[in-house]
Protein backbone atom coordinates (compact mmCIF):
# COMPACT_ATOMS: atom_id res chain seq x y z
CA UNK A 1 0.00 0.00 0.00
CA UNK A 2 1.18 3.51 -0.76
CA UNK A 3 2.93 5.10 2.28
CA UNK A 4 1.26 8.44 1.64
CA UNK A 5 -2.16 6.80 1.67
CA UNK A 6 -1.35 5.03 4.95
CA UNK A 7 -0.17 8.34 6.40
CA UNK A 8 -3.42 10.08 5.47
CA UNK A 9 -5.68 7.23 6.58
CA UNK A 10 -4.08 6.87 10.02
CA UNK A 11 -4.03 10.63 10.59
CA UNK A 12 -7.67 11.09 9.60
CA UNK A 13 -8.86 8.07 11.61
CA UNK A 14 -7.05 9.20 14.76
CA UNK A 15 -8.31 12.74 14.18
CA UNK A 16 -11.90 11.51 13.93
CA UNK A 17 -11.58 9.34 17.04
CA UNK A 18 -9.99 12.09 19.13
CA UNK A 19 -12.47 14.70 17.88
CA UNK A 20 -15.41 12.46 18.71
CA UNK A 21 -14.06 11.64 22.17
CA UNK A 22 -13.26 15.31 22.80
CA UNK A 23 -16.96 16.15 22.64
CA UNK A 24 -17.27 14.43 26.03
CA UNK A 25 -14.83 16.97 27.45
CA UNK A 26 -16.18 19.99 25.58
CA UNK A 27 -19.87 19.31 26.28
CA UNK A 28 -19.78 19.79 30.10
CA UNK A 29 -17.88 23.04 29.66
CA UNK A 30 -20.43 24.26 27.13
CA UNK A 31 -23.30 23.30 29.45
CA UNK A 32 -21.88 25.66 32.06
CA UNK A 33 -21.06 28.42 29.55
CA UNK A 34 -24.54 28.35 28.01
CA UNK A 35 -26.24 28.39 31.41
CA UNK A 36 -27.83 24.95 31.27
CA UNK A 37 -26.53 23.85 34.68
CA UNK A 38 -29.38 24.66 37.03
CA UNK A 39 -29.20 24.06 40.80
CA UNK A 40 -29.96 20.62 42.22
CA UNK A 41 -33.58 19.58 42.04
CA UNK A 42 -34.46 21.78 39.09
CA UNK A 43 -34.80 20.39 35.58
CA UNK A 44 -32.13 21.01 32.98
CA UNK A 45 -34.23 23.24 30.77
CA UNK A 46 -32.84 26.07 28.70
CA UNK A 47 -34.02 29.59 29.45
CA UNK A 48 -34.38 30.35 25.74
CA UNK A 49 -35.56 27.78 23.20
CA UNK A 50 -32.53 28.03 20.92
CA UNK A 51 -29.83 27.83 23.62
CA UNK A 52 -29.57 24.05 23.43
CA UNK A 53 -29.30 24.14 19.63
CA UNK A 54 -26.57 26.79 19.78
CA UNK A 55 -24.69 24.76 22.39
CA UNK A 56 -24.81 21.60 20.26
CA UNK A 57 -23.73 23.47 17.12
CA UNK A 58 -20.86 25.10 19.02
CA UNK A 59 -19.78 21.73 20.41
CA UNK A 60 -19.89 20.18 16.96
CA UNK A 61 -17.78 22.99 15.50
CA UNK A 62 -15.22 22.71 18.31
CA UNK A 63 -15.06 18.93 17.85
CA UNK A 64 -14.58 19.38 14.10
CA UNK A 65 -11.74 21.85 14.73
CA UNK A 66 -10.11 19.39 17.14
CA UNK A 67 -10.48 16.65 14.52
CA UNK A 68 -8.82 18.78 11.85
CA UNK A 69 -6.08 19.93 14.24
CA UNK A 70 -5.19 16.41 15.36
CA UNK A 71 -5.21 15.08 11.79
CA UNK A 72 -3.02 17.97 10.60
CA UNK A 73 -0.59 17.51 13.49
CA UNK A 74 -0.32 13.76 12.92
CA UNK A 75 0.31 14.30 9.19
CA UNK A 76 3.52 16.13 10.06
CA UNK A 77 5.01 13.10 11.84
CA UNK A 78 7.29 11.31 9.34
CA UNK A 79 7.15 7.68 10.51
CA UNK A 80 4.19 5.36 11.04
CA UNK A 81 5.22 4.18 14.50
CA UNK A 82 5.52 7.73 15.79
CA UNK A 83 2.21 8.70 14.19
CA UNK A 84 0.43 5.72 15.73
CA UNK A 85 2.09 6.41 19.08
CA UNK A 86 1.05 10.06 19.18
CA UNK A 87 -2.44 9.14 17.99
CA UNK A 88 -2.79 6.60 20.79
CA UNK A 89 -1.48 9.06 23.38
CA UNK A 90 -3.90 11.77 22.25
CA UNK A 91 -6.84 9.37 22.21
CA UNK A 92 -5.93 7.92 25.62
CA UNK A 93 -5.58 11.34 27.24
CA UNK A 94 -8.88 12.41 25.70
CA UNK A 95 -10.62 9.33 27.13
CA UNK A 96 -9.16 10.04 30.58
CA UNK A 97 -10.27 13.69 30.36
CA UNK A 98 -13.75 12.54 29.31
CA UNK A 99 -13.95 10.32 32.37
CA UNK A 100 -12.81 13.16 34.64
CA UNK A 101 -15.29 15.59 33.07
CA UNK A 102 -18.20 13.20 33.50
CA UNK A 103 -17.33 12.46 37.13
CA UNK A 104 -16.94 16.15 37.96
CA UNK A 105 -20.31 17.03 36.46
CA UNK A 106 -22.26 14.35 38.34
CA UNK A 107 -24.82 15.65 40.81
CA UNK A 108 -25.83 12.94 43.27
CA UNK A 109 -27.87 15.42 45.33
CA UNK A 110 -30.59 15.28 42.64
CA UNK A 111 -31.59 11.87 43.90
CA UNK A 112 -31.56 13.00 47.53
CA UNK A 113 -34.24 15.59 46.80
CA UNK A 114 -36.70 12.90 45.73
CA UNK A 115 -36.33 10.68 48.79
CA UNK A 116 -34.74 11.56 52.10
CA UNK A 117 -32.85 9.37 54.51
CA UNK A 118 -30.37 6.55 54.50
CA UNK A 119 -32.10 4.70 51.68
CA UNK A 120 -31.50 7.61 49.29
CA UNK A 121 -27.83 7.76 50.27
CA UNK A 122 -27.47 4.02 49.66
CA UNK A 123 -29.23 4.30 46.30
CA UNK A 124 -26.89 7.10 45.25
CA UNK A 125 -23.81 5.12 46.29
CA UNK A 126 -25.08 2.00 44.53
CA UNK A 127 -25.79 3.95 41.35
CA UNK A 128 -22.30 5.48 41.43
CA UNK A 129 -20.76 2.04 41.97
CA UNK A 130 -22.55 0.53 38.96
CA UNK A 131 -21.84 3.61 36.84
CA UNK A 132 -18.17 3.15 37.70
CA UNK A 133 -18.26 -0.53 36.73
CA UNK A 134 -20.13 0.02 33.47
CA UNK A 135 -18.60 3.27 32.20
CA UNK A 136 -15.68 4.30 34.38
CA UNK A 137 -13.50 1.21 34.29
CA UNK A 138 -13.56 0.75 30.49
CA UNK A 139 -12.72 4.43 29.96
CA UNK A 140 -10.00 4.31 32.62
CA UNK A 141 -8.54 1.05 31.33
CA UNK A 142 -8.75 2.06 27.69
CA UNK A 143 -7.35 5.51 28.34
CA UNK A 144 -4.42 4.20 30.36
CA UNK A 145 -3.73 1.40 27.88
CA UNK A 146 -3.74 3.79 24.91
CA UNK A 147 -1.63 6.39 26.71
CA UNK A 148 0.98 3.90 27.93
CA UNK A 149 1.02 1.97 24.65
CA UNK A 150 1.38 5.18 22.66
CA UNK A 151 4.22 6.34 24.90
CA UNK A 152 6.02 3.04 24.33
CA UNK A 153 5.55 3.38 20.55
CA UNK A 154 6.92 6.93 20.62
CA UNK A 155 9.90 5.93 22.73
CA UNK A 156 10.79 2.87 20.61
CA UNK A 157 10.53 4.52 17.21
CA UNK A 158 13.63 4.82 15.12
CA UNK A 159 15.55 8.06 15.23
CA UNK A 160 15.49 10.00 11.96
CA UNK A 161 18.52 9.38 9.76
CA UNK A 162 21.15 12.09 9.84
CA UNK A 163 22.24 13.39 6.48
Amino acid sequence: MNPTLIKWITSVVFGLLVGRAAFGVVNPILIVLFGLNHPAGQPYVADAPDVLDRMLITGTIISALITIGVAAALLRIPDNRGRAGWGCVLLGVTLLLTLAASVLTMNPSLQDAATAGAQAANDTKTALFFWTLIFGLPYLGGGLLLTIGGSVLIRKRRAPALQ
